[in-house]
């Protein structure tokens, strides 16, 4: 029984692992975005910008230690980056709404 729970956990995390992969990429354009939004906003937005380069900056970081994590650690930090990307949307939405103003 240990063997089937030990498998399975390792082919759910072996699943997860191309998700993670593509929302650290996904991450890392947006971050793009936002620099070259940061160099042409003005002063108020740009702080609010740079909330939100920060809130990517962890979520790429929890992303990178998932990978390497064991398939327990992997779920929590996964779970974790579900919460951060929450504050990346909110950030971003912020920092748009800054400059628009």
């Amino acid at each position: 029984m240990q063997k089937s729970i030990t498998a399975a956990a390792s082919d759910a995390a072996e699943q997860m692992k191309p998700h993670v992969e593509k929302s650290i990429e996904d991450a890392k354009a947006m971050q793009a975005t936002l620099g070259a939004h940061l160099s042409e906003s003005g002063s108020t937005a740009s702080k609010s910008a740079e909330g939100a380069m920060a809130q990517l900056g962890d979520f790429i970081k929890m992303g990178n230690e998932a990978m390497k994590e064991s398939v327990q650690l992997t779920r929590e930090t996964t779970l974790k980056m579900v919460d951060q990307s929450k504050k990346v949307v909110e950030a971003a939405n912020a920092a748009i709404l800054k400059g628009r103003e």
